[in-house]
């Protein structure tokens, strides 16, 4: 009975595992930490000196309107001129192309980059010595190319197109946004409905707010800023490692492994042990890059949280200071003001009177 509970648990523990890895991600490699989360803390609007700040911080996604995606073009020739031209051929396939995906000639605009003449080396003999002496053996022509576009689905057949013209090198990926100052409004509209919700939370509690001043700030962060690298692998032990640790019924002692392709020796205590040297080659592992939106843990409310795409994310702080009574003390200011308004009222009836 204890064995089939023992086995019970381990699968409960193998699923669970099994589970947390597909839920994380291969990110999660490269970020350990992420394997062991921490106790999050929680932000408290402290009062000093009768005094009290709520705050409000709140997020939107926005869809760009546009975008536009940079290609890096390099061409050689043995002229000045013939590089141009072959260039130049190069563009007018592009050109073509982009015409019949209806996108406008006004919207594929060419930045010139160099032009520089290119060396080689060439050796001297003489009698008594040798000389290596550069050379110009051509022309080296560099050119960006900018296409805006309205449909990102579009980005994958354009970047097919330009590959037809051996154009390879995507520079970057700009996302634009025709309005900006609507997303702003929405944000400040948002925050304060934020802060007015928390303040009907104080008199619940017996004590009142009145507003004494306020600050807040925009920020906003484009996708080209969020993109993060990771390198997704995991190694374990080498075959020659787990055979002589084994064999010793204990880890190995005296393990070095410093560098790439670096000689480890495996030196065992006791005499008659097997004692192992070989060579470990590392694999280069696959580099890439990622998406990596700012969390919205730290925000009040997120505006358009639902999104697969890659969006521009504005997000706005609301600082909203007040004076704090308790009710005792907000019943006795309201009886005066009360007091105060019924003589004023009484000596503007004798004055009429």
């Amino acid at each position: 009975m204890k064995k089939l509970t023992s086995f019970i648990i381990l699968i409960i523990f193998l699923g669970f595992q099994s589970l947390f890895g597909q839920s994380a991600g291969n990110v999660i490699y490269n970020n350990p930490d992420l394997a062991y989360p921490q106790r999050v803390g929680t932000n408290v609007n402290l009062s000093y000196d009768n005094n009290l700040v709520l705050q409000a911080e709140v997020m939107i996604n926005v869809k760009a309107t546009s975008y536009t995606v940079i290609f890096s073009i390099t061409q050689n020739g043995k002229t000045a001129s013939q590089t141009d031209s072959l260039m130049n051929l190069r563009l007018t396939t592009v050109k073509q192309a982009l015409r019949q995906m209806n996108i406008k000639e006004s919207n594929f605009h060419v930045d010139v980059i160099s032009l520089v003449p290119i060396y080689s080396l060439k050796l001297e003999e003489k009698k008594f010595s040798k000389t290596a002496n550069e050379v110009p053996t051509g022309f080296q022509l560099k050119k960006n190319v900018h296409i805006l576009f309205y449909d990102h689905d579009q980005l994958s057949e354009i970047v097919a197109l330009m590959a037809k013209a051996e154009i390879y090198d995507i520079v970057k990926v700009d996302y634009n946004l025709d309005d900006i100052q609507s997303a702003y409004d929405t944000l400040r509209k948002t925050a304060a409905q934020i802060i007015k919700m928390k303040e009907k939370e104080y008199p619940k509690m017996g004590l009142h707010l009145e507003i004494q001043n306020m600050s807040d700030g925009y920020n906003v962060a484009y996708p080209l800023e969020r993109y993060a690298s990771y390198t997704a692998y995991y190694t374990g032990s080498s075959v020659e490692e787990v055979r002589v640790a084994k064999k010793k019924k204990e880890q190995a002692k005296n393990v070095y492994i410093s560098g790439r392709n670096q000689t480890i020796n495996i030196q065992t205590p006791n005499k008659g042990d097997d004692d192992s040297e070989f060579i470990i080659k590392q694999a280069d592992k696959s580099k890439t890059i990622y998406y990596n939106k700012i969390p919205y843990n730290q925000f009040d409310k997120v505006i358009n949280a639902d999104c697969a795409e890659p969006r521009i994310q504005f997000f706005y702080t609301l600082k909203v200071r007040y004076a704090v009574v308790n009710q005792e003390k907000y019943n006795e200011i309201k009886k005066d003001q009360k007091e105060k308004k019924s003589a004023g009222w009484f000596k503007k009836r004798q004055k009429n009177a």
